[in-house]
């Protein structure tokens, strides 16, 4: 830690070093990375040090990485919260249909149990579904369906405990960029979602906790100064919709630049819509990752997925809904939501 911190040109006392417990049920740690690398050299386990905003620096393991799978950069503000064993909805959905045909399922079959369920909705049975299939919990048939046997809600235990542990933690990525950048964007922040949601996460007032509550100081005034807060008793009251707002004016911005550097015309989607183009590329914004998606004279920028990215160049095609958006890459089918 000690040396990840000063790379980083951070300086801690000693006193402040903390190991985080992945048995710890129901805490979280929330900072930014300054330092990631393997465990040891015989292994595939890696670890973070996370300069947390309570005030301590982390030493986090957080297992082994899936091949398509990378630890976040550095200045990357993160969430780690222990990994539990536990059964999911969509398990005992599976369940029920496995149940009712013999320990097989298929879209189709999930169709006939429940004619109202959406494409995006059958479309997270699947992507449990292949992620299983490849720790050999189940096996994909080829139609498309799925042998998952009469047992599977135990092989869905199996899995759970197989990956906690495998990735003792569960990391998500609160912003992609550095804190020093919040303050003045354009899009929706994790600073915005903070200020919305009042909440306080235990923020220290030494090291990075104190940094970030000066970056919300200056994001609260950054925001009546638009227009999309105003102080009132004391306290910042903040305009309807506001995330909507700021990710919507990012957009225009990002769509008008690549307008200008491209000449294509920018399409906005909703749902119910169908698109279909070139996977170009992945674009990190404020308000999180997007696919740049080329069509013939017009480009669509939507949110990313993994799944997008073993079809970089290539055709893809997707259904817009309310729970995000089905794609189809290639002659196999991934679900992006």
């Amino acid at each position: 830690m000690h040396r990840e911190l000063r790379a980083a040109g951070i300086s801690r006392a000693a006193a402040s070093y903390a190991i985080f417990d992945p048995r710890s049920e129901g805490r979280r740690l929330i900072g930014r990375v300054v330092g990631e690398g393997f465990v040891d050299e015989l292994t595939e386990r890696r670890y973070v040090v996370i300069d947390g905003v309570d005030g301590l620096a982390h030493y986090a393991e957080v297992g082994a990485l899936g091949a398509n799978e990378e630890l976040p950069a550095r200045n990357t503000i993160l969430e780690l919260r222990p990994r539990s064993a536990q059964l999911r909805p969509v398990d005992r959905t599976i369940a029920e249909v496995a149940a009712a045909n013999d320990g097989f399922y298929s879209e189709r079959l999930h169709r006939e149990l429940d004619p109202q369920a959406s494409a995006e909705y059958i479309g997270t049975h699947v992507r449990r579904l292949e992620a299983m299939r490849r720790q050999g919990t189940v096996s994909r048939l080829a139609d498309g369906g799925w042998k998952v046997g009469q047992d599977y809600l135990d092989r869905a235990f199996r899995y759970e405990e197989l990956e906690r542990s495998r990735n003792p933690l569960r990391v998500a990525v609160l912003s992609w960029q550095r804190l020093e950048e919040l303050p003045q964007a354009v899009g929706a922040t994790w600073l915005d979602r903070k200020l919305l949601a009042r909440e306080s996460d235990g923020l220290a007032p030494t090291g990075f906790g104190a940094e970030v509550e000066t970056a919300l100081r200056a994001r609260r005034q950054w925001l009546i100064e638009q227009g999309l807060a105003r102080e009132e008793g004391g306290r910042a009251r903040y305009a309807r919709n506001t995330l909507h707002i700021l990710e919507e004016r990012e957009l225009a911005k990002t769509a008008a630049d690549i307008s200008a550097r491209t000449g294509l015309e920018y399409r906005n989607v909703r749902a119910g819509d169908s698109l279909s183009g070139i996977y170009k590329r992945m674009l990190t914004l404020s308000s999180g990752r997007y696919a740049l998606i080329e069509q013939s004279r017009e480009f669509v920028l939507v949110p990313w997925r993994p799944v997008l990215e073993r079809a970089r160049g290539q055709l893809v095609s997707g259904s817009v809904g309310g729970e995000g958006i089905s794609w189809s890459i290639g002659m196999r089918r991934g679900i992006g939501r």
